[in-house]
């Protein structure tokens, strides 16, 4: 991969954001206007643009291949959950405040950063694996995820309880473990939480993915007119997502960025040492160069936007998932082009 070309695309990337920053900055970028916008990149623009390289691509992917990119990226996913539990600790959070850690160090910004450098770097034959990378990502965040927020809501409630000095026998007068009906509520709660996290999981994005993996498999005919509607829709997914990114930037406060030397230290670690880590582990077995590049870019992304909105659902802090997520995608411009010269 060529370091210069790289940078130059990164350089693409901070005009765009810098677009959304100052429109956001004048009042012409409305946060009303930055919510339509996320919703039409992340219902229609991401998902045809995945579409559409999977249409243009023509030829069927080897069954080989798909596995062989699918294990890679079951592989990164693993050594990140395994790093989301040490750098916590190596870092002293905590217990209270891990679950941001966890978050920011697994879920990468696939739909608003991964998608568009990729194709941008890469090329769109790339986005077959950014697909199966976002396959992962869906069903990982609505199941480890959601479990690590559900466990920190647990703890943040149990802190109110301590402080105020209540026993365990106060706590089990007001529900009594060996109550039938609150076991049988327990029971009733946990599967609808399961039920509602299975039907989560089939979202846009999930769907999307699996369709352009089929396609990528299958190669089936697509009639000219959808493969127009789909190629025009794709195609402003790259700008529309980089204004919305510049517009959460200037949003935050200046002063709330700069608060953290503990946040540095983990992003110095989760967005550079870490990546450098993974890709030399990769480099050891994975032959095809457009599949490690497409996961040196992918362990090299920002955080994503979706554990804070899972956070936000359940109630809890979210300024300091915040800061992470705005750091990380100014570090970004910087860091991918670094871990991508060890390619």
């Amino acid at each position: 991969m060529n370091s210069l070309s790289l940078f130059l695309e990164m350089l693409v990337i901070f005009i765009l954001i810098s677009f959304g920053y100052v429109l956001f900055r004048k009042g012409i970028l409305t946060l009303q206007m930055e919510k339509g916008i996320s919703f039409l990149v992340v219902n229609l623009c991401n998902p045809a643009m995945l579409l559409n390289a999977a249409i243009e691509n023509k030829g069927r992917l080897p069954v080989s291949s798909f596995l062989a990119a699918f294990g890679t990226a079951a592989l990164v996913y693993a050594v990140l959950i395994l790093f989301s539990y040490l750098i916590p600790l190596l870092l002293r959070v905590p217990r209270s405040g891990r679950y941001v850690y966890q978050m920011l160090t697994v879920y990468g910004n696939i739909g608003f950063i991964g998608f568009p450098v990729c194709s941008a770097v890469l090329g769109s034959q790339s986005l077959i694996y950014v697909a199966i990378n976002c396959l992962l990502f869906n069903i990982l965040v609505y199941t480890y995820g959601t479990s690590i927020l559900e466990k920190a809501k647990r703890i943040s409630a149990d802190a109110p309880s301590a402080a105020s000095g209540q026993n365990a026998s106060e706590v089990h007068s007001v529900n009594p473990q060996g109550s039938p009906h609150g076991n049988k509520g327990s029971r009733a709660g946990r599967r609808r939480s399961s039920a509602a996290g299975l039907l989560r999981i089939l979202n846009v994005g999930t769907i999307s993915a699996g369709l352009t993996v089929a396609i990528y498999l299958t190669d089936p005919p697509v009639p000219a007119v959808a493969a127009d509607v789909i190629s025009y829709t794709g195609n402003a997914t790259v700008f529309l997502s980089m204004i919305v990114l510049g517009g959460s930037v200037a949003a935050i406060p200046l002063k709330k960025l700069l608060s953290s030397r503990r946040m540095y230290l983990f992003l110095a670690i989760r967005m550079l040492l870490l990546p450098l880590a993974i890709l030399l582990l990769l480099r050891r077995f994975v032959t095809d160069p457009l599949l490690l590049g497409t996961m040196a870019i992918m362990v090299s992304l920002p955080a994503g936007n979706m554990p804070l909105l899972l956070s936000k659902e359940m109630g809890l802090k979210d300024d300091e998932l915040s800061q992470g997520i705005v750091l990380s995608t100014f570090i970004c411009i910087v860091t991918i082009p670094l871990v991508c010269l060890f390619l």
